[in-house]
């Protein structure tokens, strides 16, 4: 079997109502890149109709595959499964509720495809050419804006603009050594990785992107501002201690 030039993860939990028209922007739009891909639905052993609306739109879209057993273990590790079973050269996390113009994918392979040596892309909401259409309500943003500067204060990485965004893309070379060093459970396991991009030296760049809140927000804002301050600690321990070196 001829391997994808791009391979698209989402992770999905209980998500039978926000990942089919998000998938249909992605059968509209990745044609146009004229490149072979896949998408993944790495389903973390949802309780709703998930799987039941995968396997309907696998017999018209064969590109399109699942992981599913059932079992629920959390986002990241359903990601980290999920990525390192992907078959493309390059590998894309994005979410289920394509918060995140699909544009943007044609511009880092783009960007991947210009430069060999280029190892991972990281999604940003906060770049001057990006866009927010629909933002979150105030108090997320200004929870957003406190990570994102103590986050810059404990990684000292002045240079990255949003760490939390769930839109990355690596080459697949890179992406076995990074996810690797990969530790956090919970939300902040998305800084984690361009923390450890960063810290073993590989080539990185920030695009900006249209990016549209969903209100449908699975996130529970103070319950994420405790995780994500116990992972900062975790990661900052673990950086003293040599284990992402």
């Amino acid at each position: 079997m001829t391997e994808p030039h791009l391979s698209i993860v989402i992770p999905a939990y209980n998500e039978e109502r926000r990942l089919p028209p998000t998938l249909r922007k992605l059968f509209a739009y990745l044609p146009t890149l004229q490149c072979s891909y896949e998408i993944i639905i790495a389903d973390d052993g949802s309780k709703d109709r998930t799987a039941a609306v995968v396997r309907e739109l696998q017999k018209t879209h064969p590109e399109l595959e699942l992981i599913s057993d059932g079992i629920n273990r959390g986002r990241t590790p359903t990601i980290k499964n999920a990525m390192l079973r992907a078959r493309g050269s390059l590998v894309l996390e994005t979410d289920a509720d394509g918060s995140v113009a699909e544009e943007a994918i044609g511009r880092a392979v783009a960007l991947f495809d210009a430069d060999p040596t280029l190892a991972a892309v990281f999604g940003s909401r906060e770049l001057p050419e990006s866009k927010i259409l629909v933002w979150q309500p105030p108090l997320r943003v200004f929870l957003g804006y406190g990570f994102l500067y103590l986050t810059r204060i404990i990684f000292w990485m002045w240079n990255i603009t949003d760490f939390a965004l769930g839109f990355k893309m690596f080459r697949k070379n890179a992406l076995a050594d990074i996810f690797a060093h990969q530790y956090e459970m919970h939300i902040v396991a998305e800084a984690e990785l361009i923390y450890v991009t960063h810290v073993r030296k590989h080539h990185y760049v920030e695009i900006p992107v249209v990016w549209t809140d969903d209100a449908d927000s699975r996130i529970r804002p103070f319950r994420e501002v405790y995780r994500s301050l116990m992972g900062l600690a975790r990661i900052r321990i673990r950086a003293w201690m040599g284990a992402y070196a």
